[in-house]
């Protein structure tokens, strides 16, 4: 398999009490270094022993050393990718895929960066990774203040679901129609649950951000099988 790498878990740390970020290494990582937010296929299996994959952002990568971080969601009863990540123990293999990807930032004036949990990961590696001259926006909806991660931009709107369900759209779409009435921007990049991805989509296009100057993508999606729910990224298509 193209780009399959035969790696270890070298550490793991709890970022938040629903996140842990798991550090990777392997010989055939060493000179690699991925493009910000690229990611991973982790390759497990789930109860009946089939082949599946799950897709985590690369959070940091250290091409000396040959080691990748990335940052996982531990959602209870979530599936074999987050229960992969709640217990793999520090020395067990793991078989992966990447990097991957086709996001890339693109020079503007203004970036604005919308997402929730699943994609925090990547929208903190974009923001680190944008020069000092261009202003950087965010809004990232997560359970509680408890799930908040530091990020380099500018300013953030944090927004809060509480007890209500993951993937509802109404409180990113309000946070967003009001980020887009207070400043402008060239670059959005969306970054959230498929469904909730689409209808954000159209709001900022409605806003006057050119079509080719929006990149979205869905996280994740909600009613499918739990194994999709803010955790890693289920393989699509």
């Amino acid at each position: 398999m193209k780009d399959l790498h035969h790696c270890e878990l070298l550490t793991r740390r709890q970022l938040t009490p629903r996140m842990v970020r798991l550090t990777l290494g392997g010989p055939s990582l060493t000179g690699l270094t991925p493009r910000p937010a690229q990611d991973i296929e982790v390759l497990l299996t789930d109860a009946t022993g089939a082949p599946i994959k799950r897709r985590y952002t690369i959070r940091h990568a250290r091409p000396q050393s040959g080691e990748w971080d990335i940052d996982a969601v531990i959602h209870a009863g979530a599936g074999p990718g987050s229960a992969w990540a709640a217990t793999a123990q520090i020395g067990s293999r793991v078989e992966l895929v990447g990097p991957r990807g086709k996001l890339q930032l693109r020079p503007a004036e203004g970036h604005l960066f919308i997402g929730d949990e699943a994609s925090s990961p990547a929208i903190a590696a974009l923001a680190e990774a944008l020069p000092d001259d261009q202003v950087a926006a965010a809004v990232v909806e997560t359970q509680s203040e408890a799930d908040r991660l530091p990020l380099a931009a500018d300013h953030v709107r944090w927004i809060e679901r509480g007890p209500a369900a993951a993937g509802d759209p109404a409180l990113l779409l309000a946070a967003v129609d009001q980020e887009l009435r207070e400043a402008r921007f060239e670059q959005v990049y969306i970054l959230a649950e498929a469904h909730t991805t689409g209808a954000l989509r159209e709001l900022v296009h409605a806003a006057g951000v050119a079509p080719d100057r929006v990149f979205a993508k869905g996280y994740w999606t909600a009613g499918r099988s739990s194994s999709s729910v803010l955790g890693g990224r289920r393989e699509r298509g």
